[in-house]
């Protein structure tokens, strides 16, 4: 009985050089004394996933993702773009569900709304993702995720320095370049806030504030975009007419912590209701605009110096790496870390790093 005859197939779209792959699975197969009939064929994947210019939230701002107000429910909708076929993509992000990118104010918000809320840290509703969908968008304003991966290979901007918890806004505004865009995978990840080794509440509350304000000014002077870094203007001036906008919004906040403290008639939610307006109080230097407005402009001022200085020696630093990884591998060390023996006796490992 005659042998059927044996037929490769490639599909080209699992290849990214299909000349040299073709010529590496032949010379496989002749070193192992085959010869075998290889037919290449131009393959296309269904596309199973949205594509559009961003991702909007309802609940938040879209440039600064802060919140528009206390919401239970929100949605995400896909505004339409047209996405080029040969666009890079750099970000990949999972949805989350858990707890959602929700600001401070929120919580301050779903403690006031809460009678049985002991303490403004107490985390008691849970945001639940109900559906979702893979999406590639040329904008991405929204970077909440749970797990995000970025394409380092040929070198990125660097997160901004600080710790005021939005070191990632930077890709915001990167992102923007024509040909790059952020891909929305097809996954979820379940994320819940944790409170410990967190700053009090009133504390997170004042870091939002100078998040927002940051992200405002550094977004409307960006001048330059390129591979490894952005340029804007902002150099921290704090204006009081900016001191006054963030006194107002936390003043009304005071005003309805106080309020709840004398409705209510637990002696327990009382006291931390009057401790939480007292440490808004004094988070917030007694709302004075000119205390206010000088304290947070020597703050601004150190964040904005290191992100410039941050900015300009890193495309540097980059090339340095490169110029190294060419000619020799970079610095490795041998740890030699004792380990507690297994259960066979077996002795301490030298882990490679």
């Amino acid at each position: 009985m005659r042998q059927k005859e044996t037929i490769f197939v490639i599909p080209t779209h699992r290849l990214r050089d299909v000349a040299e792959t073709i010529e590496k699975y032949d010379e496989n197969f002749w070193i192992n004394g085959h010869a075998l009939k290889i037919i290449v064929f131009d393959s296309h994947v269904p596309k199973n996933f949205e594509t559009g210019e961003l991702i909007i939230d309802t609940a938040m701002d879209l440039e600064t993702n802060t919140t528009k107000g206390y919401f239970r429910e929100n949605s995400l909708l896909l505004q339409q773009g047209r996405v080029l076929n040969n666009a890079n993509v750099k970000i990949a992000q999972t949805f989350r569900t858990g707890t959602n990118d929700i600001d401070t104010l929120d919580f301050v918000h779903m403690y006031l709304n809460d009678e049985n809320q002991i303490s403004p840290n107490d985390l008691n509703d849970f945001y639940i993702l109900t559906n979702f969908r893979p999406v590639i968008t040329n904008k991405n304003w929204r970077m909440d995720c749970g797990v995000a991966g970025y394409d380092n290979q040929l070198g990125l901007p660097p997160f901004f320095p600080t710790r005021l918890r939005f070191e990632d806004y930077i890709y915001r505004l990167w992102i923007q370049q024509e040909g790059i865009v952020a891909a929305h995978v097809d996954a979820v990840q379940n994320h819940i806030r944790n409170n410990y080794m967190r700053n009090p509440l009133a504390s997170e509350l004042f870091n939002e504030e100078i998040c927002s304000l940051l992200k405002k000014k550094i977004k409307n002077s960006v001048y330059h975009l390129d591979d490894l870094g952005i340029k804007f203007d902002y150099s921290g001036e704090v204006t009081l007419e900016d001191s006054e906008e963030i006194l107002q919004k936390i003043s009304t906040i005071h005003t309805q912590v106080l309020k709840a403290s004398v409705s209510t008639q637990n002696e327990e939610p009382k006291q931390s209701l009057q401790l939480f307006a007292a440490n808004l109080s004094r988070v917030f230097y007694g709302f004075e605009p000119d205390f206010f407005q000088q304290n947070v402009s020597r703050i601004i001022d150190d964040v904005i110096s290191q992100f410039h200085g941050s900015l300009e020696i890193w495309p540097t630093l980059v090339e340095i790496c490169y110029f190294y990884k060419d000619k020799k591998d970079l610095p490795q060390i041998r740890v030699k870390n004792k380990k507690l023996k297994s259960r066979n006796g077996s002795k301490p490992s030298e882990i490679p790093a």
